[in-house]
């Protein structure tokens, strides 16, 4: 059980961490005048898109949520909510790839508006990853079986997240760039 939550924290702190990356390197570039390097944006926007987007939702509502609505029919709420969250988080990665499009175009205004929206998705995931730590994961933990766990366990690892396990820059840069060598080729 306890190895399930720590990859779901570790994914979570991923997605995290990437678009608070994007924010950065949109900010820099903002305040320097020079454009950013608009492939690496893309490339870390992939990862969003791949990873939280397409393996990691969806396994929190076939292994996580639907089990635990089971055995707890009370976390209705906050299903609810973190469902609604996954929603507007595709709303905010179309919203952020269009601003960034935009500006690699040369819109002028499309920088403040690619950092606005860059940082506006970067602080929802981090909200979300908290309130679902907070308040969903505690639930399960004391709801959901050894074996549903092992289930879990088995669903997240099978992502293949390679941010997941990276505990510095150096291990999330080199992670990235095996993760878009299949892209790039």
């Amino acid at each position: 059980m306890t190895n399930a939550i720590r990859i779901i924290k570790q994914q979570h702190r991923a997605a995290a961490s990437v678009l608070f990356a994007v924010r950065a390197i949109s900010r820099k570039a903002l305040h320097s005048g020079n454009p950013p390097d608009f492939r690496w944006l893309r490339t870390l926007l992939n990862y969003v898109d791949r990873f939280p987007e397409r393996l990691h939702q969806p396994n929190e509502d076939a292994f996580l949520f639907r089990v635990l609505l089971r055995r707890e029919p009370g976390m209705a709420r906050v299903v609810a909510r973190l469902r609604r969250d996954h929603a507007a988080n595709t709303g905010y990665a179309i919203r952020l790839h269009e601003a960034l499009a935009d500006w690699e175009r040369g819109n002028p205004n499309a920088g403040p508006h690619s950092v606005h929206v860059a940082n506006d998705f970067a602080r929802f995931v981090w909200r979300h990853g908290r309130f679902e730590q907070r308040e969903l994961l505690p639930a399960a933990q004391a709801a959901l079986s050894d074996a549903e766990w092992r289930e879990v366990e088995r669903a997240f690892t099978a992502t293949g997240d390679p941010l997941a396990g990276s505990s510095s820059r150096q291990q999330c840069a080199a992670a990235l760039k095996r993760f878009v060598q299949p892209y790039t080729a």
